[in-house]
């Protein structure tokens, strides 16, 4: 047992201020920038102590500065202050003493109290066919201190903070329908969450209208999956990913929304493969920003509408790696269809009965 935590505590927070890294090659390829860095024969000391690091190897890694931050070998370091650490390329991430649990509880459940008394960190949830209201439900069923509901303007939201390894699986053809009744929340709101999937449901709210609350939001969270799911309005936009890496939405849809389909900033690795985007409204239809690897394949807009003026349908700002490949694009009303030309449409695509002029 270690006699200083308290130090060892202080010592993590000097560390975590001083801004440690850990760069895989995969994800510098991803990055796909070049940065010039100082070596300046840095040398750690800890509790008086000077440590070499090294890899997991045995090769020693040299400190260096970028920018005025130094950045420290996260292994040697935690490995010094007696913190073992592990990366898990799977998940893109690092794990300092212990790692999460990966033993998963199957719970079915029939109402939406079940649901959200079930809701926790490696936890395979099937739902029942039926409407799961979680406006509806009493906080006092909460068993997990990562869940939570929030006051927003006018009403409750579920939050998931923090939540690990967790699966949301409904009954087939979409007959297990999660809704919430503010309109100026989420259907679910996901924080600090990683290996997130949600399967086989359909999600939205229970009235039309214009609101400030969409269907999912994925916030600084990673490893999401979403497959065979219904997003719908009168949310503002079916998904909405801020510092998200590594989703994948496959065989869904996202319609009726009144402010567009998907806002995604400062995100990494997203994909969307044979998905119907139909019937939006609003502004921009797709916003991405900051973002490295967005795709876009074998999918369908249809129908949709950003009837403000100068709204294109995509806005695609400071991103690399965007592309379109091999999507539908039938009846749609934009000012324009791109207004950057940071984004890759190949002749894959097609265009019918649109308003603005094809990009292929």
């Amino acid at each position: 047992m270690n006699k200083h935590p308290k130090r060892i505590a202080a010592m993590f927070a000097v560390i975590i201020a001083a801004a440690i890294v850990y760069v895989t090659p995969a994800l510098a390829q991803n990055i796909g920038k070049t940065i010039d860095v100082v070596y300046r024969d840095i040398k750690i000391y800890i509790d008086g102590n000077l440590i070499v690091p090294q890899d997991a190897t045995g090769k020693i890694v040299e400190p260096f500065i970028y920018n005025g931050t130094t950045y420290l070998p996260l292994r040697a370091v935690g490995e010094a202050l007696g913190k073992p650490v592990q990366w898990d390329g799977a998940s893109n991430s690092v794990f300092i003493g212990e790692t999460l649990s990966q033993e998963v509880t199957d719970i079915t459940v029939g109402s939406a109290q079940e649901l959200v008394a079930a809701l926790g960190s490696n936890r395979r949830i099937l739902l029942k066919e039926g409407v799961y209201n979680l406006t509806a439900v009493d906080p006092a069923v909460i068993n997990d201190t990562s869940v939570s509901y929030q006051e927003i303007y006018d009403g409750p939201e579920l939050l998931l903070d923090g939540i690990h390894n967790l699966t949301i699986q409904g009954a087939a053809d979409n007959k297990s329908e999660i809704v919430i009744d503010p309109r100026y929340a989420f259907v679910m709101n996901f924080k600090n969450c990683s290996d997130i999937n949600i399967s086989d449901v359909k999600a939205g709210h229970t009235e039309g209208g214009y609101c400030l609350g969409g269907v999912f939001s994925f916030e600084n969270s990673s490893g999401i999956q979403i497959d065979d799911a219904q997003m719908y309005g009168c949310g503002t936009i079916g998904l909405n990913l801020l510092r998200a890496t590594d989703i994948k939405v496959t065989n869904s849809s996202i319609y009726d929304c009144s402010y567009g389909i998907m806002t995604v900033d400062y995100s990494a690795n997203v994909s969307f493969d044979n998905c119907v985007f139909r019937d939006n409204r609003g502004f921009t239809m797709v916003i991405v920003g900051h973002t490295s690897g967005f795709s876009v394949e074998n999918c369908q807009f249809l129908r949709n509408e950003a009837d403000y003026t100068d709204d294109p349908m995509f806005s695609i700002s400071q991103s690399e790696n965007v592309s379109v490949k091999n999507t539908e694009f039938a009846d749609n009303r934009a000012y324009k269809l791109i207004g950057e030309d940071d984004i890759t449409f190949d002749a894959s695509n097609t265009f019918e009965n649109n308003s603005f002029d094809n990009a292929g």
